[in-house]
């Protein structure tokens, strides 16, 4: 048997074997060690490329490219060759490999130009229609090797299952079928798909194989609801990623596929001239074209993720930027002490807040409460109302910090509850050198509408009496308008 004008080789056909096998390193090894001791052979170097790439690893993938390349520099018209390396380069990351991927068209147009309508040059169109890639190829484009795939996995499972056969038992029957017709590429890939979803744990993924519409409405609806949900109950932002998460299983089953069409493809003989017409597969039904049906579920899946999505993203943006709009009136009695307007202590504060801190487009307010004729108030509060939508925990540390810069001592510090007008609060103890030695309590707080700092001058005060009285006064002289 002459192939390519080269001698049949006993060392071709068992590296053959131990490729159909899965014996890929020994396969690789026969191969290259019959190419170094007798020299150059299209079906060696078509073996041995095909081992390489069925590891299924970018760096493999090189390999495999470098042998092809080294066996078409040989047998410039091999078909097998050609088909194998053609293969290659449309299955290949038009990212990480542009000028492989590119390759593709090139290779399938020669292969087409030398033997049109042949074995090799019909498998090669069917990658290059899988992966959506243009050949030149007019008329009907047969369907996908992926959706090819995907059908037959469908029909036996559904059939195991009718039967009350076990998926394992279904591969066995799917991998005797291929074995009888080993050219029958359909056949090697049912067989190869059948028995990686009949590993132990992938019944979910066995599922979505057998209702692909009914998941993908799943994925859909439980994209939509993770991505609303965030800004309907106030949850995290990183429950938005439960989305993704939730599309794991459907990237894996995709990966999983194309790994099981590559072992097929890389562990099937070649195509000769003697083998049976590929489009003929009396043992399978034909694949049938997208129906409405696929075309409606697909579309108004897309559709829901993204109205949910644009919808979600509009929300949180409009809960991010609304805030209270607050006004400050000040009750005229605060715990028996009067308000004292225009006090020496009230305009030196009101100064200092005016020159020191910056509230942007904020209003600022500072109020006094004592008794008249006293030099020491009783309660300071002073802060402002406006805009702070984009507020943080730290901005309630703002007068501990200022501590530091001032000749005071800073005690002990604590973060409160801020009750109902909800955001926080934190206070601290610290000693004034002006006050004589005694002890004060200041507590700040913040929120999307307001941050202010309430000062107690009264002694033995403990933490929650401090906070209530803050929590107290804050209500009193903040009043809600209509949010925004």
């Amino acid at each position: 048997m002459q192939v390519d004008g080269e001698e049949d080789r006993p060392a071709r056909a068992e590296a053959e074997a131990l490729l159909r096998a899965g014996r890929l390193f020994e396969a690789r090894r026969t191969a290259q060690d019959a190419l170094d001791a007798d020299g150059p052979d299209a079906g060696l170097y078509a073996v041995l490329g095909r081992s390489h790439a069925a590891e299924d690893a970018d760096d493999e993938d090189d390999l495999a490219e470098r042998v092809y390349r080294r066996g078409l520099a040989a047998f410039p018209e091999n078909l097998d060759l050609l088909a194998a390396y053609a293969e290659l380069c449309l299955n290949s990351d038009p990212f990480d490999r542009p000028a492989r991927y590119g390759h593709g068209p090139e290779l399938a147009e020669r292969l087409r130009e030398l033997a049109p309508g042949s074995p090799q040059a019909l498998r090669v169109e069917q990658a290059a229609s899988g992966r959506g890639r243009l050949t030149g190829r007019t008329g009907p484009q047969p369907p996908s090797a992926s959706r090819t795939q995907r059908h037959d996995a469908r029909q036996a499972l559904t059939a195991a299952a009718a039967a009350g056969v076990a998926p394992r038992d279904a591969a066995r029957s799917a991998r005797e079928q291929a074995d009888e017709r080993p050219s029958d590429l359909r056949l090697g890939v049912r067989a190869e798909t059948l028995a990686a979803l009949a590993r132990p744990g992938l019944a979910p993924l066995r599922l979505l194989v057998r209702a692909p519409l009914a998941g993908l409405a799943a994925l859909s609806v439980a994209v939509g609801a993770a991505a609303l949900a965030v800004p309907a109950f106030h949850l995290p932002w990183w429950v938005s990623f439960a989305g993704p998460v939730l599309w794991l299983p459907h990237r894996i089953l995709a990966l999983l596929l194309r790994a099981a069409r590559r072992r097929a493809g890389a562990t099937a003989p070649p195509t000769g001239a003697e083998a049976p017409d590929p489009t003929a597969y009396p043992l399978l039904q034909p694949v049938p074209g997208i129906s409405r049906r696929e075309l409606a579920v697909s579309l108004t899946a897309v559709l829901v993720v993204i109205a949910a999505v644009t919808t979600a993203g509009v929300w949180s943006d409009a809960r991010y930027r609304s805030y209270p709009h607050y006004t400050a009136s000040p009750p005229a009695v605060f715990r028996g002490a009067q308000l004292l307007p225009d006090t020496p202590a009230g305009t030196a504060l009101s100064d200092a807040l005016t020159v020191e801190t910056d509230f942007g487009d904020g209003e600022p307010f500072t109020y006094i409460y004592g008794t008249p004729g006293r030099a020491q108030p009783e309660a300071m509060v002073f802060g402002a109302v406006g805009d702070f939508h984009d507020a943080s925990p730290d901005v309630v540390g703002f007068f501990e910090q200022g501590l530091r810069h001032i000749t005071s001592t800073a005690g002990t510090a604590w973060n409160a509850d801020p009750g109902d007008d909800g955001g926080w609060l934190r206070c601290v103890a610290y000693t004034p050198v002006f006050a004589g030695g005694a002890r004060q309590v200041a507590c700040s707080w913040a929120d999307k509408g307001s941050v202010g700092t309430v000062v107690v001058n009264e002694e033995g005060l403990d933490h929650e009496s401090a906070a209530g009285l803050t929590r107290a006064l804050r209500h009193a002289i903040l009043h809600t308008g209509p949010e925004v």
